[in-house]
């Protein structure tokens, strides 16, 4: 469809009151950016009403049936143009055409088909109709116009991962990391978002949910060090690293450290360019994390890590 859709409008010359308001619909269409088909401007005499009707609902992006009791008794009865146009549409519906393509507006009577001021022919049975019965507020309008130029008011989220259906198995007595056993433990992003909502921000919980093994992820640590004074308390030192997820088991994850924590990096006192790991450190390079989905504070993919790498 190009940017300017075009629409026919169907109706039946119930009165003169009908036919101005059919007349101020398709005005407004036109105002809105929508090439209109109206029998009332675009016929004149001598032309063949059979040949508008036929090209106009064959050729526009749209038909807008302007449904009453009265057009829908015409379409039932085939009587006049109203009758030849629903021929027309009922072997455009029967031959495949996009249902889309043709929108009921009820304009007076009822939608129920077993009514006897019912408003709907039946081949539109089961196609949305829009409610234009009495004052049409804006947003009536609206919804026909999104309807025409394809643009709905609500859309769906962005496509999710794939839920993690990995058997948690296989993997027994694993427990979070405690400073008293380890010398290290994780803080809980939860926890900080929710004590700082407008600073701290962590994935939603169908994505932390929802990681899959070789994604990284980002942890909070709490890293014991030796306290500068001898003899003085020990010293807590907090870094932020990457883990890459290796596996699950129940409720945990768990994952090899993919930093060196840089508080276990020391420097040769007479040589700051000699840099040297503690071998004995309670958390190096390539260590195994059991962490939980609310330790996350940040995800990467397998995928994004190789193409920021």
């Amino acid at each position: 469809m190009g940017a300017n859709p075009t629409a026919f409008i169907s109706y039946s010359w119930d009165d003169e009151d009908h036919k101005e308001w059919v007349l101020t619909l398709a005005s407004r269409l036109v105002e809105n950016g929508v090439s209109v088909k109206l029998d009332r401007w675009d016929v004149l005499p001598g032309h063949s009403l059979t040949e508008f009707m036929e090209n106009s609902v064959r050729n526009c992006n749209f038909t807008l049936a302007v449904c009453t009791p009265n057009y829908a008794n015409r379409s039932l009865t085939r009587a006049g143009g109203v009758g030849y146009e629903q021929q027309i549409i009922s072997a455009q519906i029967v031959s495949g055409a996009d249902r889309s393509r043709f929108i009921p507006i009820v304009r007076s009577g009822s939608f129920n088909a077993t009514a006897t001021d019912c408003a709907l022919p039946a081949h539109f049975t089961g196609i949305h109709a829009l409610d234009f019965r009495g004052t049409v507020p804006d947003d009536k309008f609206e919804d026909l116009l999104r309807a025409i130029f394809r643009i709905p008011r609500l859309s769906p989220p962005a496509l999710g991962r794939i839920p993690n259906f990995e058997s948690k198995g296989g993997l027994p007595n694993l427990r979070l990391a405690t400073l008293e056993i380890d010398g290290w433990y994780l803080n809980s992003g939860v926890v900080s978002n929710e004590l700082h909502p407008e600073s701290f921000f962590i994935p939603s919980e169908s994505l932390r949910q929802s990681v899959q093994k070789t994604d990284l992820v980002k942890l909070s640590f709490e890293l014991a060090q030796e306290p500068e004074d001898e003899g003085g308390d020990e010293e807590l030192a907090g870094e932020r690293m990457w883990v890459e997820i290796t596996g699950f088991n129940g409720p945990y994850y768990v994952g090899r450290l993919r930093n060196q924590p840089l508080s276990y990096v020391y420097i040769n006192p007479s040589d700051e360019n000699d840099r040297f790991v503690d071998e004995d450190a309670p958390l190096k390079y390539d260590s195994e994390v059991v962490f939980l989905p609310e330790h996350i504070l940040d995800i990467m993919t397998a995928e994004e890590a190789e193409k920021r790498a």
